[in-house]
This record gives structure tokens, sequence and C-alpha cells, in this order.
């Protein structure tokens, strides 16, 4: 599981990369053009922090204490996080006619957590091409919604535009201060919404791989993603149905409550964007929630979390413990021991900071426990729902939610890299059973 230095260095500079980038956007959101009134040190880092990570936790109110300028920064910035900075400089740098080096592919390939350097330079160049497509595409659905609530065309493209890339980079930003509410009866821009929450984080190389080797076998991460990715949004459009046809959903038509279930369950595994008051929720409602926040989407996606690929390992591995099988296997392949090793170091990274967190956070907040949980576990897996607390916070809470939400977009690793000395050890030691369970 150790890597070698240069991969070491490439985790490094990853995370440089991005919080040099959080605090440039930071001091942006600073400058007079960018907000109204005044702003907090501690809240335009936050606001940079969450649209890099593509979070969309917000300690103030975007349509009111932005300008359109900050608004436009925040666009920027949104897309950046989504499509990954890496990638958007090295396709830069093709546009010049300049080629990509082998340290620049291997930054990439750790940045979108991908193990074949022969698919980066493929999957730079379609990146960029397919996001532009989606938003477009997602523009062109949701502009006429968005104009008949908008006092001006000019006010309807930019936060159509606005909406496009929040929508498909997983931000969860809105520009009408209740996120989505307003819209629970309009059935075209919902759907359109939660389809480009689902394309993004389901992963660009699943995307790319279906596009352009449509007919060809696909790889076993391509599998894993999209049966996965599918069947939780399945699973949890029905539970949802289930638990709030007549709660929370009660008071609208049977097609717009089929609808914005549909959307919640898009929406729950790092959309950020919602059409209900969370807070209003069943709890059993509000714990499968968390649950599928905690898995969030696939690896290489807009999306954060324990991810697709290491959930099903753990299970594929916790099935195999249970039949006493050697091996690992997923579609009668063989998973590494290293995949295996990572996964496990993953879940554990991730129950202990959010346990962690939210005893950290329960000292210095009064609110409820479930509310603390719930911000810090949306923080953390980049998810960016919130049951209203977010601007409540205290400026340590800030600051330790700001962490986990870089935590949750560079990833575990990167993390224990930057924080911690590892070397490998070549002693080797007696081998005894101990009796476990």
């Amino acid at each position: 599981m150790l890597k070698n230095k240069s991969t070491i260095k490439s985790f490094r500079y990853i995370f440089i990369m991005y919080v040099g980038t959080i605090l440039l956007f930071a001091a942006l959101y600073l400058l007079p053009f960018s907000h109204v009134g005044s702003l907090q040190v501690i809240d335009a880092l936050f606001v940079s922090t969450s649209a890099l990570s593509v979070t969309g936790l917000s300690v103030i109110n975007i349509s009111t204490e932005f300008t359109r300028i900050g608004q436009a920064l925040l666009i920027i910035e949104m897309q950046l996080g989504g499509i990954g900075i890496l990638v958007l400089v090295s396709y830069l740098f093709m546009m010049m006619g300049k080629k990509l080096t082998l340290s620049s592919m291997l930054l990439i390939s750790k940045d979108q957590n991908q193990t074949q350097l022969k698919t980066i330079r493929s999957l730079s160049l379609s990146v960029l091409m397919i996001a532009l497509l989606v938003e477009a595409i997602g523009f062109g659905l949701m502009f006429n919604g968005i104009h008949e609530q908008s006092s001006s065309l000019q006010e309807a493209v930019f936060v159509t535009v606005f909406h496009s890339v929040a929508s498909f980079t997983n931000a969860g930003f809105d520009l009408f201060g209740d996120s989505l509410i307003s819209f629970q009866e309009n059935w075209l821009l919902l759907l359109t919404s939660a389809t480009m929450i689902f394309l993004g984080s389901l992963g660009f190389p699943t995307i790319v791989e279906y596009i352009f080797a449509f007919r060809k076998k696909k790889s076993l991460f391509t599998k894993v993603n999209i049966r996965l990715h599918s069947f939780l949004f399945l699973f949890g459009t029905v539970v949802y149905f289930l638990l709030e046809r007549n709660g929370v959903f009660g008071d609208l038509s049977w097609f717009d409550k089929l609808v914005n279930i549909i959307f919640l369950s898009a929406t729950s595994r790092n959309g950020g964007l919602t059409t209900v008051d969370i807070s209003t929720l069943n709890i059993t409602t509000v714990l499968l929630l968390m649950s599928l926040m905690f898995i969030g989407g696939a690896s290489s996606s807009t999306g954060g979390g324990l991810r697709l690929t290491t959930f099903t390992v753990l299970v594929a591995k916790m099935i195999s413990v249970a039949r006493s099988e050697e091996n690992t296997t997923l579609f009668k392949k063989t998973i590494s021991q290293d995949s295996i090793n990572k996964s496990f170091l993953i879940l554990l990274t991730f129950i202990f900071l959010f346990g962690f967190s939210t005893i950290i956070l329960s000292i210095f907040e009064t609110q409820e426990i479930e509310m603390i949980a719930f911000e810090v576990l949306s923080a953390l897996t980049n998810t960016g729902l919130s049951m209203g607390i977010t601007a409540e916070l205290a400026s340590i809470s800030k600051l330790l939610l700001c962490m986990l939400m870089i935590i949750g977009r560079i990833g575990v690793f990167s993390f224990i890299y930057v924080v911690f000395k590892i070397e490998k050890s070549r002693t080797r030691y007696l081998k005894e059973d101990l009796a476990v369970g």
C-alpha cells in the first residue's frame, strides 16, 4: 500500500494546489466588487473551500450577499472543482501545443484516482468537452423554468448557467435563497437537474468508457460504478417514496411527489441541492439519507463519500470472509490485497474523522447532536445538504468543516501523505493468531 516517493510527492502537490486555489478565490471574494456589505475572512474561506470541493455548504446567502462578479467567480471555482484543476491545466497545455510529461500525467492520475497512465491523455481531452456539453444541454432544458421567475433575460441566462454548473459538478449552491424548494412543481427543471447530478456523481472515466467504447467489454471499474450507482438511486427512490409520500411531500400531486422523491434520491449522494427542508424529514429518512451520503458517488467523479468502488470492495471482502474464501472476487475478477487494504483504511479514516469531528463540534455548538452529525457528514462527504445550522456555526467549527471538505475532495491518501511522514519498514515478525469477534 505504501507509495513510492514520486507518488507521495504527487499527493502533496495536489494538496498544495487545491489549498492555494482555495486561498486565491477566498481573497477574490473579499474584494469589494465581489460581495455586498461586509464579509468575514472565515466566511470567504468557507465558501471558497465549499466551492472547490464541490460541496455546497454556505455560511452566507450567495444570492443576496455576493454580487454578480462574486457569483461569476463562484461558477469558475465550481467548474474547477468539478472537472479537476489538474485536468483543466493539462487541457490548456495541450491547446497550446505542449505535450503532457510523465510527471504531469502522474499528477493527473492521482487527482482523478486513476491507475492507468495510458488513459490519462484521452481522459484529459474528454473531461472538459463532456462537462460543457452536458451543462449546455442542461441549460437549454432548465432555461424556461428559471426565466419564468426572473426579472430579465440577462438574469435568466446567468442564473441558468449558474445552476447548470452547480448541478453537474454536484456543487449544490443556488441563487434562489431556498435551494430548489420554489421549483417543487417544475418537473422538467427538477428531472434535468437530477439527471445532471446523477451523471456528475457517476464520474468522467465511466462516461468516457460508455461513449467511446460502447460496444466493447466494460472494465470492472465501470461495471461496479454504473450498477451500484443505479441500484442505490432506485433503492433511495423506493424507500423515500414509502417513507415520505404522506410526509413532507404529502401536499403535492402524485406526479410531483414522484418527481421530488426522484430528485431527493439523486441528490442524496453529493448533489447538495434540495426541494425540501431537510430538517422536516422523518428521522428514519434522515438516517437513510446519511447512509447514502456516506457511501457517496463514484471514484473520479464530482461526488465524494466513501466512493462506490470502495464500498463494493468492502462488501465483497465481508462476503468472502463469511464464506471462508481465500480470494475476494467481483464479476469473476480477483481483487488485489492492496485494494482491500486501501478500502479498509479509507473506511476507518472516514469513521474516525466523522466521530472525532462530531464530538469537537458538539463542544462549541448548542444544536441537537443529529444536526451537528449531519453537518459534519455533509462536509466530509462533499454532499452539501444541511439541516439549517451552517450559518450559526462558530469560527472554529467552520475551520474544522473546511478541513473535512478538503479531505473529502482530495481523498484520504493525499491527506495521510501530507500530514504524516510514512516510511516503509523492512522488519518482519513471527505470525500468531489472535482471537477476534
